[in-house]
């Protein structure tokens, strides 16, 4: 940013003399640098005379107490300052500091390794090495520093290896001046030792002296590392690095050159440091422990890409599934075998109507695929589970899967986790792009790699827009060359999928129900012998002969299912329940008219319904088929499947006898032993079928629905409450809370009507009251976000309440619209906050609602009275929502064409796609080396514009959030840039005072417009296109022809900057903001003034984001500080109640009821 237009934004203030403090401190640090460099250029005092020692016992002298003594009074008092780790069970024993020494070497050292620098292992290696050996030698002689002041030089080497983690820049140096100090301290340590306290008394004099100005030098080298590294002394960091990397270690160094020469020994000392293969062995543990971490971290990245759970073809989950018997579909698997094998149509399309195999052959095709080490990845939709159901969970699902069998997708996918870590979350293309598009196109050239993506059930992917994108999408992998890439797919017929491969010319497709008769014919015959030879065998042989079930039934049965396999299937599943006689279950389908005469969906499953009701009366049956509605009509409308034990709770039935109702549908539906796992419809056409059949077992899909929106508002009322997993205090943040907590607490039945009671009551078409949802919100709305916070699904609460609030089904009462209105801007306000402590939902969310507000009146209560704000608004505010997310200031927001998304450009150099709906974070476009001045959407909303301090403009694809051209040309700042009406211009206003006309096809320029003595801060194109208008800091507004580029009309009137300028809607007049305060609106076609509105604040558009968001009681996290109140420039604390003042003259007051 510009030096003088950052200065017109900072405001800074000063506490009352912190001025003149800083002046005392600055002279003060002068004084004592004076100082010690005066003590430095003195002579050294002689140690006062020796006794004779061959007439007593040495009594050796404390060298480093002697050296401290000869400093001047200003540098004992700087060591004084030097704060020194003791041991805990040693107290001030000086291997507190070495322990410490090691500790942070070894963590620098784990840091930078991955660098490759073999410098850091040799330093690292050296101060190990030195710290070791110091370790040895006080421990073998207790009194060599018992006043601590090599403890204190020991400091500055800790001092030294910190500062490396904020100044990689210094790094080297730092660990290289650290290493120089630790070896002298050690080689000291010995010389003390072993020459003057265990040597010979004819050399202890000489010793003694040398290193007494040895031990000078190294306390006066810490003094000045002391002094230069305190912030107190008003010194600069970058000073501090200076004098502990350059001038200061020159002296020490020749002070140590110096005691090496005199005592002519050390030389020798090396082979004394006897640790140098511990230091080793202790690096290559860090390096060994580092491989671990680094395999941890990539699987800790990986695991945000969350996996649909069952969508792989060799799941716990689908592990009963069948798979083609033997000597069946061998045409098909063969075709599908070649194809994969082949260059030509990368997409095999497999379709059918319902029941005709279709994942039976897939699974089969990716067992063979696996087996051959051509499986890349699959994915198995199924309707009805959340999970597979959703086209968002593809992506990550097939990416997982792929770097898990190709190690060398891993740097890029990883790359982009770590750069987006909500990347699992964005727009199905920007997934795509990052998670297999680039990935795979970076893999290197290899035509011999085959890689299958298998993707079963497309037409099971919720929403027509969801299967269209899939395979648009996937039809892109095509182009890719660096490896044989092949899509596999299987589905319905569906309509968008046949018009989405009309479009996609490179694939081939097969339709099993046009196969031949007799080839569908002769696989059921094969499949229906296998299976009940299978059921013979597994029976009693005196109950079925051996020729059971003879080949006239077996034709029979040919004659019914042909073409779908599904009938064969479930006739076979019928007939092999283990309660049951199997030949008198045969002969009761082979009896039933329906199984004969019926439509082919009625052929498939009346006989297995039909079967619930025979030997029973009229009122038995009766009963029978409302159990059936009560419990299979719920099950096959569930948004997600559901344990026995959870969906016996949802809809109010004893485990029992679900599980008995459900034990005659083993034909039709999953039921696993196990109560806790969920219960699975075998095949989406028996949810089909009871949906639409006219039969007395039809499920009315309105009416269930409805049950069950009421089951889920029955479960909510009776389970939820405010703080419902008992968390000791409201500023427990939901990271810390155990994922065994919440669902303790939110079991799966609560956790399901949360999530899906909106839904439901969606489907159901308004057959629930406005009344009932009113009564459940008032008594459980805030606990109901609670929950939603606690699952991690708050954001989801406003999509839930923009459709309860939309009503497509019908009109809405009075009441509730109000309600709904009032609750959405309580969500709205509260997202952020209780998306990280969901019960600051109670104290923030509510403390700061408006006075009059719907919120403050229901749910405003005893807790929420803990923490009083003593004046907050009457109503809602028009602030909406406040989105969080950018580290510093934002510069520019833009709205796209349809309102949906919102940019926003940022010092920090990042543009932010926002949903505005719910105000989540979509995409973060990172590129730009500097602060990002203007955002600006394309007419079509596909292209992001922005224009930057590091005088580039870049174009990306909002729907990617890829960069696709970045336009070179300015010579200085990027203020504004502006699409023309059309999108093939875009205009750019920069610091350099010209204007620059771009094709936004080819990113060149096409003409450069000067005129402007100042900064263009402002650039907008009239709606015609024609023309452009420009805002300068010269005060002036230009309008230009656009065709030739030449200047029209210069509009003068403002006193300062022109910060904005805007066409109304005919292109007749123009309005202008300048920083003297006014908005002028012109004629264009006169250039005359013709209003002038006028304000006192300076009109600019920034925000600022604070890190502290918290107020603090006793040290716990009690209260989150809305974005609104956290730019105080004051505050105080008295009595309880924390007051803060605002720059704007407001003063927030809140009381703190701390009992």
């Amino acid at each position: 940013m510009p030096r003088y237009f950052k200065h017109l934004f900072h405001r800074p203030f000063h506490k009352h003399g912190e001025i003149s403090n800083r002046k005392t401190q600055t002279k003060q640090a002068k004084d004592d640098e004076k100082d010690i460099t005066d003590t430095q250029s003195s002579t050294y005092s002689q140690p006062a005379p020796q006794p004779d020692r061959s007439t007593q016992i040495f009594q050796p002298q404390d060298l480093w107490e002697a050296a401290y003594n000869q400093l001047d009074e200003r540098q004992r008092h700087i060591l004084s300052t030097i704060q020194i780790p003791s041991d805990s069970d040693k107290g001030t024993d000086p291997r507190g500091i070495i322990g410490e020494v090691i500790e942070i070497t070894k963590e620098q050292y784990e840091k930078y390794r991955q660098t490759g620098d073999g410098r850091t292992r040799r330093s690292s290696q050296k101060i190990i090495n030195a710290a070791l050996s110091y370790k040895d030698i006080i421990s073998a002689v207790a009194a060599l520093d018992p006043t601590q002041h090599a403890a204190s030089a020991w400091t500055i080497v800790s001092l030294g290896l910190t500062m490396t983690k904020n100044h990689q820049g210094s790094r080297n140096a730092l660990f290289e001046s650290s290493e120089y100090l630790a070896d002298v301290l050690t080689q000291s340590a010995f010389m003390e030792k072993r020459f003057y306290r265990d040597g010979h008394p004819n050399i202890r004099d000489n010793v003694s002296s040398t290193l007494l100005r040895l031990y000078m030098a190294i306390l006066q080298y810490a003094a000045q590392i002391r002094k230069a590294q305190d912030p107190s002394m008003g010194r600069k960091m970058l000073d501090c690095l200076t004098d502990i990397t350059d001038h200061p270690l020159t002296e020490l160094k020749s002070s140590v050159e110096q005691a090496r020469k005199e005592l002519g020994t050390w030389v020798q000392l090396g082979g004394y440091l006897h640790c140098e293969q511990e230091a080793r062995n202790l690096l290559d543990a860090i390096d060994e422990l580092a491989k671990s971490m680094d395999s941890l971290a990539k699987e800790f990245s990986l695991e945000k890409l969350r996996v649909a759970e069952g969508a792989l073809y060799d799941t716990y989950i689908d592990q009963h599934e069948d798979f083609c018997l033997p000597n069946t579909r061998t045409d098909i698997l063969n075709q599908v075998s070649k194809w994969a094998m082949s260059d030509h149509e990368f997409i095999f399309w497999l379709n059918g109507m319902a029941g005709t195999g279709k994942s039976t052959i897939a699974r089969t095709a990716a067992r063979d695929f696996d087996k051959h080490g051509l499986l890349g990845a699959t994915f198995f939709f199924k309707r009805g589970e959340a999970d597979r159901s959703n086209a968002k969970y593809l992506m990550p699902t097939i990416a997982r899967q792929l770097v898990n069998k190709y190690q060398q997708l891993a740097p890029d996918v990883l790359d982009a986790i770590r750069k987006d870590p909500f990347l699992a979350t964005k727009p199905l293309d920007k997934q795509f792009d990052k998670l297999l598009y680039q990935p795979i196109s970076n893999l290197g050239p290899d035509r011999s790699t085959v890689i299958v993506i298998l993707i079963d059930a497309l037409d099971e992917c919720d929403g027509e827009e969801g299967m269209k994108a899939v395979l648009r999408l996937l039809s892109k992998l095509g182009d890719i060359q660096s490896v044989r890439l092949r899509i596999f797919l299987t589905s319905r017929p569906e309509l968008p999928i046949r018009l989405g491969f009309k479009k996609e010319k490179s694939h081939c497709d097969l339709a099993l129900h046009e196969l031949p008769a007799p080839v569908i014919e002769q696989d059921i015959r094969l499949f229906l012998k296998h299976k009940l030879s299978a059921i013979r065998d597994e029976r009693d042989e005196k109950l079925l002969p051996l020729d059971w079930p003879e080949n006239e039934n077996i034709e029979k049965l040919v004659e019914m299912t042909k073409p779908l396999f599904i009938f064969a299937t479930t006739i076979c599943r019928f007939v092999s329940e283990k309660k049951f006689l199997p030949h008198e279950r045969l002969k009761r389908i082979l009896e039933d008219k329906t199984a004969i005469s019926g439509d082919r969906m009625d052929r498939t499953y009346l006989p297995v319904l039909n079967q619930l009701l025979s030997d029973t009366d009229e009122s038995e049956a009766k009963q029978l088929k409302q159990e059936f509605q009560d419990i299979v009509g719920v099950i096959i409308l569930l948004a997600a499947p559901l344990s026995m034990n959870a969906l016996a709770s949802l809809i109010k039935l004893p485990s029992n006898i679900v599980g008995n109702r459900l034990d005659g549908f083993h034909s039709v539906l999953r039921v696993p032993e196990n109560a806790h796992l969920p219960v699975r419809i075998l095949h989406l056409s028996f949810r089909d079928y009871l949906l639409t059949t006219r039969s007395s077992f039809h499920v009315d899909g309105h009416e269930t629905h409805a049950k069950i929106a009421a089951h889920c508002l029955r479960v909510m009322g009776n389970q939820l409450k405010e703080n419902v997993c008992d968390l000791a205090s409201y500023g427990t943040q939901r990271k810390n809370i155990d994922a065994e907590v919440i669902d303790q607490h939110l079991p799966a039945d609560v956790q399901y009507s949360c999530h899906y009671w909106v839904h439901h009551l969606q489907q159901s078409q308004g057959r629930i009251s406005d009344t009932e949802i009113l009564s459940f919100l008032k008594k459980h709305f805030t606990h109901w976000l609670e929950a939603l916070a606690l699952m991690g699904r708050i954001f989801e609460g406003v999509e839930m309440i923009n459709i309860l609030q939309s009503r497509t089904w019908g009109s809405i009462g009075d009441e509730l619209s109000g309600f709904l209105y009032d609750a959405r801007r309580f969500t709205l306000q509260s997202l952020y906050m209780a998306g990280i402590a969901p019960l600051q939902l109670y104290y923030a969310g509510l403390a700061f609602a408006p006075e009059k507000s719907v919120m403050r009146q229901c749910f405003y209560n005893k807790t929420s009275k803990r923490v009083q704000v003593l004046q907050v608004d009457k109503t809602w505010s028009p602030n909406l929502q406040t989105l969080e997310g950018h580290s510093h200031w934002v510069w520019s927001v833009a709205f796209s064409p349809d309102g949906r998304t919102l940019a926003s450009g940022s010092d920090d150099g990042a543009i932010k796609l926002w949903d505005t709906a719910t105000g989540t974070e979509q995409q973060t476009l990172t590129g730009h080396s500097d602060s990002v001045w203007s955002v600006a959407f394309s007419p079509d909303g596909r292209t992001l514009a922005s224009g930057s301090d590091d005088k580039t403009i870049k174009l990306w694809d909002t729907a990617t959030g890829t960069e696709q051209q970045t336009l070179t040309g300015h010579s200085d700042s990027v203020w504004s840039v502006a699409f023309s009406p059309d999108g093939r211009t875009l205009a750019s206003g920069s610091h350099d005072k010209t204007i620059k006309l771009w094709d936004t096809a080819t990113g060149t320029e096409q003409q450069t417009l000067t005129g402007h003595s100042s900064s263009v801060f402002s650039v907008t194109f009239s709606p015609n296109g024609r023309t452009l208008a420009s805002g300068s800091a010269d005060k002036t507004i230009k309008i230009w022809d656009t065709a030739t580029g030449t200047e029209q009309q210069t509009l003068t009137g403002h006193s300062d900057f022109v910060w904005s300028v805007a066409f109304s809607p005919d292109g007749r007049t123009l309005a202008s903001g300048s920083h003297d305060g006014a908005i002028k609106v012109w004629d264009t076609t006169t250039g005359t003034e013709q209003q002038q509105f006028v304000q006192n604040e300076d009109i600019s558009n920034f925000s600022i984001s604070l890190s502290a968001c918290w107020v603090s009681l006793e040290g716990k996290e009690l209260l989150w500080l809305p974005a609104n109140y956290r730019a105080f420039v004051c505050h105080a604390i008295k009595d309880g109640i924390l007051t803060l003042g605002y720059s704007d003259g407001r003063v927030t007051m809140i009381r703190f009821h701390t009992q």
